[in-house]
């Protein structure tokens, strides 16, 4: 298998970009100038997966301040200022949040671990930026298949301990914790447009984890998965 490398993103990339949002979200795709965007306003959050050179995996955040959101049911647009971070990034964010994350089909799965890689991406930025933590909304795909319950239930819900739903696993699988439910977060019919806001916390804190985090933020890739539990 060819070799896979994690990196910042760059305008070079808008392409291959644009083709993953294409094939990923038909019909929630950014536009070149959404992408262009993000990486202007806050390149050190946008990463990419690379295959050869070839770009295969996306995965964009943006800094926030979580104590100007808590307490709201925000949207994805609300703060994502409509996916161009323009008014809602913040230089200074106390905290990452998670906006898309994206791999193309035919490297998805057969132990790549594409997806893996991108969050421990994600999470030697919070390290290395003495953040907080890394926040998200998920989507929760599996809701349509269980409508008979009420949304707060299903994403309670375990079989053999892991989540019924197969997003809210796959964050689950990196750390992340469910905050509340997200009502008319993002148009997605399967998940009746409910997200779920998630959270993966920076356990050195914000004021006594700076040396230690700088430190882990170091680490090479499998050391820092590892620490991570990714």
């Amino acid at each position: 298998m060819s070799e896979i490398k994690i990196r910042q993103a760059t305008e070079n990339d808008l392409p291959d970009l644009l083709h993953i949002d294409e094939e990923i979200w038909p019909n929630f795709r950014a536009s070149e100038g959404v992408l262009r965007s993000r990486i202007g306003i806050f390149p050190r959050g946008q990463l990419v997966a690379a295959v050869e050179e070839k770009v295969v995996g996306s995965l964009f955040t943006l800094r926030i301040n979580y104590a100007e959101w808590e307490g709201r049911n925000f949207s994805w647009n609300e703060i994502t200022d409509s996916g161009t971070f323009r008014t809602t990034n913040r230089s200074d964010g106390t905290d990452l949040y998670g906006v898309g994350l994206a791999v193309l089909k035919k490297f998805q799965g057969k132990g790549m671990g594409i997806a893996d890689r991108l969050m421990i991406g994600a999470g030697r930025i919070v390290f290395q930026k003495n953040l907080r933590a890394i926040y998200l909304g998920a989507r929760m795909p599996g809701y349509h298949k269980h409508l008979g319950i009420n949304p707060e239930e299903y994403i309670a819900s375990r079989r053999n301990g892991r989540s019924i739903d197969p997003e809210i696993h796959l964050y689950e699988s990196a750390g992340f914790s469910i905050v509340k439910l997200l009502p008319n977060y993002v148009i997605d019919q399967p998940s009746s447009n409910l997200g779920v806001l998630m959270v993966r916390r920076n356990p050195f804190g914000k004021i006594s984890g700076f040396t230690l985090g700088k430190i882990v933020g170091a680490c090479s890739e499998e050391l820092l998965g590892r620490f991570l539990n990714i």
